[in-house]
């Protein structure tokens, strides 16, 4: 429900902070009529089939259940009108698992995206063409528009309208939506990589947090952990979906984003993460959030 609903706020609020209104929405589903959500609670929805697909600005599809998006993803004509909306449309894209139907019907090819957390590992797996970023609230890429689900469909839908109306309308909308703060896209889903802090490797993973400043081999991990180092490697990535070095960077660089929230500099950061240098910070700011840690630390600012 949220991931229909918060995003049709942000864009209903701005219509009431606008000289006049721009947005006029719609909801769509393949059959039309009372349309359940997994929280029971009905929406009105217009039949794919009564809708000219070349007369949509923005195409979103909220996520939802297994069965319910397995059978979205199959319904030939939902697909065909989806696919030809994506073509003829201004932006188009997700929210939360509303991604693996853009996937199924080959619109995230080439495209960097994101999905829910505990759903990105299986997206990359399915969807080897895309990009996946796990850990990102939502991603632009071009005119495809992915968000992690849940609130992030909010984020994502109030960048859309910084960039149709400006910041100070998004900035108004966010302060009536009562947000505590204006999350950027390349923000961090979730902290402290919970969901594998819950897991097999938690003690491990909070050791890891105590010694990101020290050199973290596979070979010293799996010390730790008390398995061989070939087993350990192969465990770790059943478990977590990255390898140890990969989410050893994800650690450091969520140290080092809350440094740099804090005011550090960006040499600072990068010590205090466990960075060799603030050159190796820049590149995978670079990799991973599209900009330079300078930049983010400017954004916290706004």
């Amino acid at each position: 429900m949220l991931d229909i609903a918060g995003p049709a706020d942000v864009f209903e609020m701005a219509n009431g902070f606008n000289p006049e209104p721009v947005y006029e929405l719609l909801s769509v589903s393949a059959l039309g009529g009372n349309t359940a959500t997994t929280s029971g609670i009905d929406i009105a929805t217009v039949a794919a089939a009564e809708v000219a697909a070349t007369s949509l600005d923005t195409l979103i599809l909220a996520g939802g259940s297994p069965r319910g998006l397995s059978e979205a993803i199959q319904d030939p004509g939902l697909s065909a009108w989806a696919r030809h909306a994506a073509a003829a449309a201004r932006r188009f894209g997700s929210v939360c698992s509303g991604a693996f139907a853009l996937a199924e019907w080959g619109l995230l090819d080439g495209h960097r995206a994101t999905t829910h957390w505990s759903a990105a590992a299986r997206l990359q797996r399915r969807y080897p063409r895309i990009e996946v970023q796990a850990d990102a609230i939502y991603v632009r890429n071009g005119q495809v528009w992915t968000a992690g689900g849940v609130t992030s469909g909010i984020d994502m839908c109030l960048a859309m309208v910084e960039d149709d109306l400006g910041r100070a309308v998004a900035a108004r909308v966010a302060k009536q939506l009562i947000l505590p703060v204006r999350r950027l896209g390349n923000q961090s889903q979730f902290s402290s990589l919970l969901e594998s802090q819950a897991g097999r490797y938690a003690q491990l993973i909070d050791w890891l947090r105590a010694h990101l400043r020290e050199p973290l081999g596979v070979e010293r991990l799996a010390a730790q952990a008390g398995e061989a180092p070939r087993s350990f490697y192969r465990h770790f990535q059943a478990e977590t979906g990255q390898s140890p070095a990969a989410f050893i960077e994800a650690l450091r660089l969520q140290v080092a984003r809350e440094q740099l929230e804090a005011g550090a500099s960006v040499k600072a950061a990068a010590r205090a993460a466990g960075f060799s240098s603030d050159e190796q910070l820049s590149r995978v700011f670079a990799r991973r959030c599209h900009m330079t840690p300078l930049q983010y630390r400017l954004t916290q600012r706004g």
